[in-house]
């Protein structure tokens, strides 16, 4: 038992540790400070959900102490609760807890129910930004105008506009226009990401208790779901401010949710050509590289496949070379 409170408490210390060295405003600090959920999901998946909720309370208590409250309440709304929360949805054992009518379900959630909760967290995260800055600066124009002077500020050295601010002043406008959306569809990542992490180093410590599913063909997001994020993202272009950012959000939080439903079918049908590695690695090169054309057709690729079942078609069709392994 103090075993169990005394690797909580150091995940904790780790989890306020990475997201206190993003003050440094660093590219090492930021990508460490991407990192601040892992500690706490490895807590919750391999140690239990009350351990993971120690490592929770220890990470903000922490961080409030050294840095200061606010610091400690935009940790815990924005990484402490969030990675507890899907974390110790991914390792609870839902089906016991339901009637008895629904005991042919699996017994842990699903990968797709999983990524879903972590897209609706990334929404309400990014909803919640917005609301704030529509409040803080009185309505949403004002917001919006502050938001980007700031960026443009802070971009300016960025750019050669010989003065006048031109390139920055549009790239401040663009990036307040998108904001909401890659709010939530970052959030969606950094938890998917990490929580993926998380499991797979508990994995290999043997102490991950729910069965490791086959990702390529086990994720899957409803149909419904699809539905939803084209409708959204027709409003988003239909709609004044700042209902379209509202919108804009749901479209980018299930936009990046389908994106990873993409990656799968990419997987999946790749299996068993010969040039599989080498095309994996190509198309993860270009989701860093040209992600706002890469991620776009990914999502489409999602939902696609949500409504046709396209790994479901291709699971008949012959292969060279099987390669289930991978």
């Amino acid at each position: 038992m103090m075993q169990r409170y005394a690797v909580a408490f150091g995940a904790g210390c780790a989890a306020a540790f990475l997201f206190a060295v993003s003050a440094e405003a660093s590219p090492l600090a930021m990508a460490l400070a991407y990192l601040a959920p892992l500690p706490i999901m490895i807590a919750t998946i391999g140690w239990g959900v009350d351990a993971g909720a120690i490592a929770a309370a220890a990470s903000v208590t922490g961080l409030t102490l050294i840095a200061e409250p606010l610091s400690g309440m935009l940790y815990a709304a924005s990484v402490a609760v969030p990675a507890w929360l899907i974390a110790a949805f991914a390792a609870t054992p839902v089906a016991r807890y339901l009637p008895a009518r629904f005991s042919s379900l699996p017994q842990y959630p699903s990968i797709g129910a999983i990524v879903t909760l972590a897209a609706i967290v990334g929404m309400l995260g990014a909803a919640g930004v917005l609301t704030t800055v529509i409040v803080v600066y009185h309505g949403y124009a004002e917001g919006a105008q502050a938001v980007a002077q700031g960026i443009a500020a802070m971009a300016a050295d960025a750019f050669d506009d010989a003065g006048d601010g031109a390139a920055a002043k549009a790239f401040a406008d663009s990036m307040v226009r998108i904001g909401p959306a890659a709010i939530a569809g970052s959030t969606l990542l950094m938890l998917c990401i990490n929580l993926y992490a998380a499991a797979r180093s508990v994995q290999l410590s043997h102490r991950l208790k729910r069965p490791w599913l086959d990702l390529p063909t086990s994720f899957r997001l409803p149909a419904a779901l699809g539905g939803v994020m084209i409708v959204c993202v027709a409003a988003t272009w239909a709609l004044p401010a700042p209902a379209s950012q509202y919108v804009s959000i749901v479209a980018g939080g299930l936009g990046a949710a389908f994106a990873f439903q993409g990656l799968a079918v990419a997987h999946a049908l790749s299996r068993g050509l010969k040039l599989r590695t080498l095309m994996l690695v190509a198309l993860y090169a270009c989701c860093f590289v040209r992600a706002k054309y890469t991620l776009p057709v990914l999502a489409l690729l999602g939902v696609v496949d949500a409504f046709t079942r396209l790994r479901v078609r291709a699971a008949v069709l012959p292969t060279p070379r099987p390669n289930l392994q991978k």
